[in-house]
């Protein structure tokens, strides 16, 4: 699908600095739109990592603070159509705009996020909902959120969910596990991260090293823990093989409105514990280990199984790579494209 002489405008903040998450989510289905120009990428500051996005175009319209730049510039970009990748929108603007939702934890878990966090999302949210022709939710558990907290129109909610593409699969047949255990995410307590290591440190002293991968978080605590590494962001090559070698993949997160990394952890074949919340029961019942947020005793159990059980490891790297086919970035930018096109008309 290629939609021609539709001008595109992105609010490319999730893009500025390390690509987490909505950063993930705006820079795969940017570089995949089907618009004639390619959509144009603005933020508040340069955007130094393209990668897979160099057809896009860019602006930057320099403001100390990314959400100033969205309420007093961004208004002024010339657009047939504003994509909000993160729920925002600029109040004073009228032209026709999609948003996506990805959580609300800002408002239902304020506790757990940084002040300007919050005053970003939750002083525009209800209003950048009412402004947006159509919203893009990660998950069917996001869209019933809007509705309930929102009152928004179920029509008006389209589901577009994160994806992997063809570079996160599981390699040579050949290549070895390795002997540790691994988890990706935002290092802070909302991802569960402290139960993780309370329980890891409950496991007998034969257990592997668990190595930790993400940028530091809110309330971030996590140095100098006995057979614990924390490798910090690393780049998307080197995850892959971290995936990929992983003798279990964990991710005991309380809340998540979709949760990319266990779906790229099961693509690369890694055998995945998570817990079930957000979309993971919708892409992951049946092929990995399944928990109850915030129960450490049920991660307990499932990481002492899947460590001591080869053949189940081993049942959940191909059945976790073969579900994975089924959430795919291209689907993904096809339903953006649909969307924009028609808030633009």
């Amino acid at each position: 699908m290629l939609v021609h002489a539709l001008r595109v405008l992105i609010d490319g903040r999730p893009l500025v600095g390390n690509r987490t998450g909505i950063g993930v989510h705006t820079a795969e289905i940017a570089r995949r739109l089907g618009v004639d120009p390619p959509p144009l990428i603005a933020a508040h500051a340069p955007i130094e990592d393209r990668t897979g996005i160099e057809r896009c175009q860019f602006r930057v319209d320099r403001y100390p603070f990314g959400l100033l730049w969205q309420q007093l510039a961004m208004p002024r970009i010339e657009a047939d159509v504003v994509w909000g990748p993160h729920g925002t929108l600029p109040l004073t603007s009228r032209r026709p705009a999609v948003v996506s939702l990805h959580d609300f934890t800002s408002i239902t878990m304020p506790g757990r996020h940084l002040l300007r966090t919050i005053l970003s999302f939750n002083l525009f949210i209800g209003r950048s909902l009412e402004l947006a022709d159509r919203i893009a939710a990660v998950s069917r558990a996001v869209a019933d959120e809007a509705v309930r907290g929102f009152g928004v129109p179920p029509g008006k909610i389209e589901i577009v969910p994160n994806g992997v593409d063809e570079f996160f699969s599981p390699g040579d047949e050949g290549r070895q596990e390795g002997d540790y255990a691994l988890s990706v995410g935002t290092l802070e307590p909302r991802k569960g991260v402290d139960d993780l290591i309370s329980v890891w440190q409950s496991l007998p002293p034969s257990r592997p090293r668990l190595i930790l991968c993400g940028d530091p978080g809110w309330k971030t605590r996590y140095r100098s823990i006995e057979g614990v590494e924390v490798t910090g962001f690393v780049s998307r090559e080197r995850l892959r093989d971290l995936y990929r070698s992983a003798k279990i993949f964990i991710y005991p997160s309380r809340y998540e409105g979709f949760g990319i990394p266990p779906l790229e952890a099961m693509a690369c074949g890694a055998p995945v514990i998570a817990t079930r919340t957000g979309a993971i029961a919708d892409y992951a019942e049946g092929a990995a280990l399944l928990v109850d947020p915030a129960s450490p005793s049920q991660l307990r159990e499932a990481i002492i199984r899947l460590l001591g059980d080869r053949a189940l490891r081993e049942s959940l790297r191909g059945l976790g790579a073969a579900r994975a086919l089924g959430y795919r970035w291209d689907e993904s930018a096809r339903r953006m494209t649909e969307l924009l096109a028609g808030a633009a008309r």
